[in-house]
């Protein structure tokens, strides 16, 4: 008797996002998709660099301080992009103009509320529209406030990723909080997303964060954060985002 082929598992996407300076002008948030086989490889190489660089704790933007750590975090950075140039990861960055933003429009909402929105916008327009026809979604999202209500969203995310990006029922199959000590990509997040922040808010720093923001958008080599990347990438998006309404095609600068 002829027996049809089993049906080949979905592959895995994960993406491992952070957001910065919610009380600031600009709000970003952003992080790396993964596809599934390769997330040991980079968590890896993440903790390999740390460990070289004696760093026992993690990378993380807000504790930097330069000195003997400024190396490894400029390598980190290196990684980063060089992840994106090989198309071994995709980086995706909202940013959200939170001055004059309404981040009350409701009872006990507030600006943790407005980043929960962003994360929302940024998994619905990007990973649900780049990867819900043919990946199955997991969404790892640096714990805390900001990310607290998207964790029960996942039904209403799947029913508006498959009624405007044609995705494919339940395309997002989890979304979990994650302690940034668990994950060397969330870190990797942290630091990418911390800097811009930094660069689009027009902080100086006499410091070594000024020149960390300013290698990572050399590395980049993207013109500035308040430009768009075309609506052509994939693997590398920035988008500013300045109104309710969502375009599809955000223009570039």
């Amino acid at each position: 008797m002829h027996l049809p082929k089993p049906t080949s598992t979905l592959p895995n996407l994960s993406f491992f996002g952070d957001s910065s300076s919610r009380d600031s002008a600009f709000m970003v948030a952003g992080g790396f998709a993964v596809a599934g086989e390769r997330i040991p490889e980079i968590e890896d190489e993440v903790k390999r660099r740390r460990d070289a660089a004696g760093i026992r704790s993690e990378f993380h933007w807000k504790t930097y301080r330069g000195g003997a750590r400024k190396s490894a975090y400029e390598d980190l950075v290196e990684y980063a992009f060089s992840l994106i140039e090989q198309r071994k990861a995709a980086l995706h960055l909202i940013i959200a103009q939170f001055h004059g933003y309404d981040h009350k429009r409701a009872p006990n909402e507030n600006r943790d509320t407005s980043v929960n929105r962003m994360y929302y916008q940024l998994a619905l327009h990007r990973m649900c529209r780049f990867y819900g026809k043919k990946r199955a979604i997991h969404l790892r999202l640096d714990s805390g406030n900001d990310c607290a209500d998207i964790i029960g969203m996942r039904n209403q995310l799947c029913a508006d990723a498959y009624s405007q990006h044609n995705a494919m029922p339940n395309c997002v199959r989890s979304i979990e909080a994650m302690d940034s000590m668990r994950s060397g990509i969330v870190q990797m997040a942290d630091v990418i997303v911390g800097a811009v922040a930094a660069k689009r808010n027009g902080r100086t720093f006499a410091s070594a964060k000024g020149d960390l923001c300013e290698h990572m958008l050399k590395t980049s080599k993207h013109s500035d954060w308040a430009c768009n990347t075309h609506y052509t990438e994939r693997f590398f998006t920035v988008w500013n985002h300045k109104s309710k309404s969502v375009p599809r095609s955000p223009r570039p600068c």
